[in-house]
């Protein structure tokens, strides 16, 4: 059975997750992009590609911009010799610009590789498994 972190780990991680979160619905390219290290990955399956390295990384939040909102649920999370795994669900929502309530325009689930660095925990890797093929949403303003 893999180790259970400390509560102090559990917790710098759901907050690192919290701000990854927060960083893409705000469209902050910077901000979402720290809380990768700069060589780590996201890929989209089944039908997107990996996004690796900060470059890449930014160009991808970069074109989705605003109107999103993230929920990531139900976190399981445990070392690893090289630093932890998180896995949880995800509930992705759409926002309107007009005031209109969010609308879920998909689900899917997280599977991270995280290190711990000098300055907190980061990604090395985010794989999320979409339910239904991603795609761009419209924001009405």
């Amino acid at each position: 059975m893999a180790e259970a972190p400390s509560f102090d780990d559990w917790l710098a991680i759901r907050e690192l997750t919290a701000r990854y979160n927060r960083a893409f619905d705000e469209a902050d390219v910077a901000g979402w992009a720290d809380t990768f290290l700069p060589d780590g990955h996201l890929a989209v399956i089944p039908s997107g590609p990996v996004y690796r390295g900060r470059d890449a990384l930014s160009a991808f939040i970069r074109e989705r911009g605003w109107g999103y909102l993230h929920m990531t649920l139900d976190p399981q999370i445990e070392l690893t010799e090289g630093g932890a795994r998180q896995r949880c669900n995800l509930l992705l929502l759409g926002r309107s610009a007009t005031g209109r309530p969010p609308q879920l325009i998909n689900t899917g689930r997280y599977d991270d590789e995280l290190v711990r660095t000098p300055d907190g925990w980061r990604f090395t890797a985010r794989t999320v498994e979409m339910d239904s093929p991603p795609g761009r949403i419209e924001v009405a303003s």
